[in-house]
């Protein structure tokens, strides 16, 4: 169901623009790092987050409990955050209205989106239909059809599509060395690795301050610093917000993909770059081809 609405949304929008294949700039709201655009969620207004790290969509449990909504339970799915995986409910046909477009969503799983005027995560059916721009000093995206754009043929950072989870990776350099993260517009820090990788870049400190992070499933104790530099594409980044768990707590990691008939691994994916580094950006992200373009735009 999300495919076809973003597909009609896409044909409805960009049928004024034919010759452009563009959608005017659409406004949304950041808070906390997070890219929020309005929509009607069984009759009631709320809010959607657009994530370009979650593989599908869901609905915020607390707002239906909150609204005490009686909606339908079909089934259960194992959800994998960054701290732990749980099993969730999945909900069928709820009444949405996104971008002014009428539906019915299944498949929904039930997540903790804190605020209850949350209503849904919008992940991997929204990014995959066409190239994105998300302009974060302005805060506004639009759509771009694939004939008007290219992103290949301009791409100025590596980026690919994770092969067992198909959700954009990008690499970067830190202390040193080049790293695969996750790009992940649900994120609202700067770059998150594993223990084990900080250590061994030598990036610990016993000074480190103490955080809790709170993931789709559990909250995890944390250590964060700052990156002198960080290299992403053709831009070096400064005192960028580095986060790292606590000794005895883990970073859920991606599996490497690997296929028995063949000698092709993935990248190895060694953590997560969010909001902290992607908010100076004009971002042009081909998510279902694993192509980026960054940009710094002027601030309207």
């Amino acid at each position: 169901m999300m495919i076809r609405l973003i597909y009609f949304f896409i044909t409805v929008i960009v049928s004024g623009f034919a010759q452009a294949g563009v959608t005017p700039w659409i406004p949304f709201e950041l808070e906390n790092g997070h890219i929020k655009v309005p929509a009607t969620v069984a009759g009631l207004d709320s809010m959607a987050i657009l994530d370009t790290g979650a593989q599908g969509n869901a609905i915020n449990q607390n707002f239906i409990d909150h609204h005490k909504l009686p909606l339908a339970h079909n089934g259960n799915i194992h959800i994998k955050g960054m701290h732990n995986t749980e099993r969730k409910k999945l909900y069928a046909k709820v009444d949405v209205n996104l971008f002014g477009i009428e539906t019915k969503l299944s498949q929904l799983a039930g997540i903790n989106l804190g605020d209850p005027r949350n209503s849904l995560l919008i992940g991997s059916g929204f990014f995959s239909q066409f190239v994105i721009q998300i302009d974060y000093p302005n805060s506004r995206m639009r759509m771009v059809t694939r004939d008007v754009i290219d992103v290949a043929k301009h791409e100025n950072i590596k980026t690919q599509r994770h092969k067992a989870s198909g959700l954009p990776i990008v690499q970067v350099e830190m202390a040193g060395k080049k790293v695969w993260l996750l790009l992940d517009t649900g994120s609202n820090g700067g770059v998150l690795i594993g223990r084990r990788l900080a250590k061994g870049l030598d990036l610990i400190s016993p000074n480190d301050t103490q955080v809790t992070s709170q993931g789709v499933n559990a909250l995890s104790e944390m250590r964060t610093t700052q990156l002198e530099e960080l290299t992403f594409g053709p831009f070096v980044l400064s005192n960028v917000r580095l986060t790292y768990p606590e000794k005895g707590h883990k970073l859920s990691q991606f599996q490497q993909y690997s296929h028995a008939s063949s000698a092709i691994k993935g990248k190895k994916v060694k953590g997560v770059v969010g909001f902290d580094v992607l908010k100076h950006f004009l971002v042009t992200l081909d998510y279902a081809r694993g192509h980026m373009h960054l940009s710094v735009p002027e601030k309207l």
